[in-house]
């Protein structure tokens, strides 16, 4: 399974179509200049095994992209370690470079592929740090053949090249730690952002209580459904929930009590939605439940469900049996009822003849 971050992997497969248009650039130059030194065959095999690696790597990009998308930890593990053996590839394909010059080149040609593979190795910092494991598998390949190099010709001038490698390694890879770093913190910045974000927008459209929506994205909400059903000339019907003698449950067994019948009757109504219904706590102990292209016959079948499931509830506060029951009024959106507060309206009168005709009903019948 993979462990790199996804927004990393992400970060790596951007990168590498870049990264190889550049190292084919950097291998159109060498092929250039050193066509007149290393024989023609050999250079064509070596630039052509270039445009292969940069496909394979542009096509391993790709694929990063596509199991990230479908979050398929275990092919983007696969895809790391082909990341991995590519780049290995890609370091031979290098170090033979070197080792071209130093058959078919004179000297100081040695210096040339040194200062090539400094140059690849430093801009790979840029973009293989998001992969740390990859990077170090590259690096550690690059360089170990210089050291070799410059320990072969043994000269004062490539054991002060040395002496500079030696202090290049650590500087580099703590850079590359350090890039690393920063990408991760930065991701979690976003990410924390990200979930600030997103809570507050839920805490902007939820009701804290119940963890239903609130009175402002329902009417919100209603405007649309109402417009989108006006211009359909579809069907929208409005329930209006009130809990029947809700004060004294609070006298009796205190405001705890309120609020425990509060966010289980909130849980008990929400289990027989529809996804397509919009349900709130508009205030105190009063619901509405939008009914998307429900007419007004269906609406009275719901409000009636609900009024029996609600009464049929036992709703058991610290051993305490509170008897629970609602009354409900239901209207339809009309050709005279056309706005959210004209049907808001209509139900709330509906729901106060209920409640005038002995509560624990539905309006009209």
């Amino acid at each position: 399974m993979s462990n790199v971050p996804a927004k990393l992997l992400q970060n790596v497969a951007e990168q590498t179509p870049r990264a190889m248009v550049a190292m084919l650039i950097v291998s159109i130059t060498y092929a250039l200049v050193f066509n007149i030194l290393i024989p023609f065959n050999i250079l064509m095999t070596w630039f052509c095994l270039q445009i292969l690696l940069a496909i394979c790597r542009i096509y391993n990009a790709k694929m990063f992209e596509k199991h990230l998308e479908k979050e398929d930890r275990k092919r983007l593990a696969n895809d790391e370690v082909i990341f991995i053996a590519l780049n290995v590839f890609q370091a031979f394909m290098w170090t033979a470079s070197s080792v071209m010059l130093i058959i078919y080149a004179r000297q100081p040609f040695e210096f040339v592929g040194f200062i090539l593979i400094i140059g690849i190795v430093t801009a790979a910092t840029l973009s293989m740090s998001s992969f740390f494991k990859a990077y170090l598998v590259f690096f550690i390949l690059m360089i170990t053949p210089q050291i070799a190099i410059m320990l072969y010709f043994g000269e004062y001038q490539h054991f002060a090249l040395l002496a500079f490698i030696v202090s290049y390694i650590p500087a580099t890879i703590l850079l590359s730690k350090s890039m690393l770093d920063s990408r991760i913190s930065s991701i979690k910045a976003h990410e924390d952002v990200e979930k600030s974000a997103e809570e507050f927008r839920r805490l902007s459209i939820m009701d804290n209580l119940t963890n239903i929506y609130n009175r402002r994205y329902f009417f919100e909400m209603a405007k649309k459904i109402m417009a989108i059903a006006s211009r359909q000339q579809t069907s929208v019907s409005l329930l209006m929930i009130d809990i029947d003698h809700f004060k004294k449950v609070n006298d009796n067994y205190g405001h705890q009590a309120g609020d425990f019948v509060l966010i289980h009757l909130a849980r008990v109504v929400e289990a027989s939605m529809r996804e397509s219904d919009i349900f709130a706590r508009i205030g105190g102990e009063e619901f509405a439940i939008l009914l998307n292209n429900t007419s007004m016959n269906d609406a009275k079948r719901i409000a009636e469900k609900i009024r029996i499931i609600i009464e049929s509830k036992d709703f058991l506060y610290n051993t305490i049996l509170i008897d629970t029951s609602v009354s409900i009024g239901v209207a339809e959106m009309t050709q005279e009822i056309t706005t959210i507060e004209a049907l808001y309206k209509q139900a709330d009168t509906h729901l106060y003849l209920a409640k005038g005709h002995g509560r624990n009903r539905v309006y009209p019948v």
